[in-house]
């Protein structure tokens, strides 16, 4: 009895999903799937209304609204006036024109309760974050707003465009991988997990994040998105097939409800809380070098490299965003939050991105170039936006103490110069670095090219032709692919692979051009004319050659052809030589046969 309870609670592996629990799920998924729109909708407009309808009530008084503290709104100052007087930031508003605020009121609910205060100025007794109630006059007048976007060295509109944009993105992504998994894999219990999953995680991050916490739903904000990142770690702990590889990582299961309590309540350490919700997910996706390690070369390796860039590459960036937020949240900059904000949505991006490029098997085999090139690229990046966003704030309050309050654009002037700086010679030598890392492959069929001349002195053709796939294969991977050479009769099959019924290439009736199992037929042929044909099928993830890829077999049809002729020439003439030889030999047999012959008789 302990170990079936045992093995429902720490399971082995996860079963595919039958037809009577299959009957549950299609319909939960569609609610989740419509739950996941509408709040992503929602999000957006509501997003849309804070930016030109409640921030504007605010800012004419020289405030601006934070309401990341679950639904409890805090001001902070944008204006002059609001600087004289000393406010700071994450004060609260406890009364309006002596009109006491209610301590649980919503942002809606002050905004209304500001804009309904009448008169050209308006007075607020405004509590420090540390407790002090003081009353503040405030003016009602646009200065304020212009003095704010006048210390923006981003404009408040491209901030919101590019915070809501890469949000939006998010969003899209994870709703369409979670469809996708739905669609394709719906008895796959490490799909279907990581579905839902999605489709929650898709439901509160930004743009639906602002406004979940500014409406007061915190406590629901953190079951949903909670309850997608436990699904997603068992998912991780069992990908791809259901198995737990190693076996204890089965003990992720029943530590999943756990964990995301840890993860959900505000007074856990923040440390500790980046370390269960990024760090233990990127250690589950480590233990898949295990399972990688024990297939052979092939499609499903490539397709675990992406899950694992997607899966990695996300969270850390998450990770990082979330550590930024924490540590350096109070001092950033507009520019700095932007960044933040930017990297946390392109990281949730980046999660089920590299699923869905291994779910439709799109450029597999370029996974090693794309991991590289992105972690060398994103390396640049970060270094150069941080040292942009922190060296605007120095700058700024360096020309400040120089030049006066009214000088951002000379501050913002030389930040961009100081990044640009960066960037040129940072930039110059990935691209030389990632130019040498990203040849290797194309180096192949150069390779090969290459040694083409000095085998055709020793092999044959049929050698010449297998090498030379061989080598295609390995730098563009098709699926099928066949060398034809010139015949007095048609054609003759020097070399093939995974070609079925290859002996039909070489038929009088064939018909090469009509062939579909080939997408490319390339003529060899060399300065004295044409030697034979080139047979390729599509690449063995179902996707089209690109420029490179051609560029690299244009350069080696001409050596392939030169090294058939001359391979076919020194064979024709050792044959050649070979005849002549037996031939004397013959004629010296009959020879020493004709001196033996006692000759005619005579009387």
């Amino acid at each position: 009895m302990a170990g079936g309870v045992s093995s429902i609670v720490v399971p082995r592996r996860l079963t595919p999903i039958g037809d009577r629990l299959n009957a549950w799920l299609r319909p939960l998924w569609f609610v989740a799937l419509a739950f996941a729109a509408i709040c992503d909708i929602g999000g957006t407009a509501y997003g849309v209304h804070e930016m030109y309808e409640t921030r504007p009530v605010f800012s004419r008084i020289g405030l601006t609204i934070n309401s990341l503290d679950y639904g409890t709104p805090v001001v902070g100052p944008v204006g002059e006036e609001a600087y004289g007087l000393g406010i700071v930031e994450d004060s609260r508003i406890i009364a309006v024109n002596g009109d006491p605020v209610p301590p649980g009121i919503g942002v809606e609910a002050l905004t209304r309760k500001l804009r309904d205060a009448s008169g050209p100025g308006i007075t607020l007794r405004i509590a420090s974050p540390e407790g002090e109630a003081r009353d503040y006059r405030l003016t009602r007048s646009a200065i304020h707003a212009r003095q704010a976007d006048a210390r923006e060295t981003v404009p408040r509109d491209v901030q919101f465009v590019v915070r809501l944009g890469s949000g939006l993105l998010a969003c899209g992504i994870l709703l369409a991988c979670a469809t996708m998994l739905f669609l394709r894999r719906s008895r796959d219990p490490v799909a279907m997990l990581l579905s839902f999953g999605f489709l929650a995680l898709a439901a509160t991050i930004d743009p639906p994040l602002t406004a979940w916490l500014s409406l007061g739903f915190g406590d629901e904000y953190d079951f949903v998105s909670t309850t997608g990142w436990m699904l997603v770690l068992v998912a991780l702990a069992a990908f791809p097939n259901g198995s737990f590889v190693p076996q204890w990582t089965r003990w992720i299961v029943p530590l999943a409800l756990p964990l995301g309590i840890a993860l959900s309540i505000d007074e856990v350490n923040e440390t500790l809380q980046i370390v269960i919700g990024v760090l233990i997910p990127v250690v589950l996706v480590g233990f898949w070098w295990l399972r990688y390690r024990r297939l052979k070369t092939g499609i499903e390796r490539q397709q675990i490299k992406w899950a694992a860039f997607g899966f990695v590459s996300g969270f850390l960036l998450v990770g990082i965003a979330v550590a930024a937020a924490l540590n350096f949240g109070e001092e950033n900059s507009s520019s700095m939050n932007l960044l933040i904000v930017t990297a946390f949505s392109i990281g949730f991006a980046l999660i089920p991105l590299g699923l869905m490029i291994s779910l439709i098997q799109f450029r597999l085999w370029e996974a090693d170039v794309v991991i590289t090139r992105s972690a060398a690229y994103a390396a640049v990046t970060v270094l150069v936006g941080v040292v942009w966003a922190t060296s605007t704030d120095l700058v700024k309050e360096l020309v400040n103490s120089t030049l006066g309050r009214n000088n951002t654009t000379v501050s913002a002037a030389i930040s961009a110069v100081l990044a640009a700086g960066l960037f040129a010679p940072t930039q110059a030598v990935v691209l030389r670095w990632t130019k040498k890392r990203f040849a290797k492959s194309s180096s192949k069929l150069s390779a090969a090219a290459q040694r083409l001349p000095a085998w055709s002195a020793t092999a044959s053709p049929e050698e010449l032709a297998a090498r030379a796939l061989e080598a295609i294969e390995d730098t563009v991977h098709a699926r099928r692919g066949a060398v034809l050479a010139i015949a007095p009769k048609g054609h003759d099959l020097l070399a093939s692979r995974a070609v079925d019924d290859p002996a039909m290439l070489a038929s009088p009736n064939a018909r090469l051009e009509e062939d579909r199992r080939f997408v490319l037929r390339l003529p060899l042929a060399d300065d004295e004319g044409p030697v034979g044909t080139l047979l390729l099928g599509p690449r063995s993830d179902g996707n089209r050659y690109n420029r490179d890829e051609r560029e690299a077999l244009e350069a080696i049809l001409e050596p392939l052809a030169l090294a058939i002729r001359q391979s076919r020439t020194r064979i024709l003439r050792e044959e050649e030589g070979l005849q002549r030889m037996l031939g004397m030999v013959e004629e010296r047999l009959r020879g020493i046969g004709g001196s033996g012959d006692p000759g005619p008789q005579t009387a």
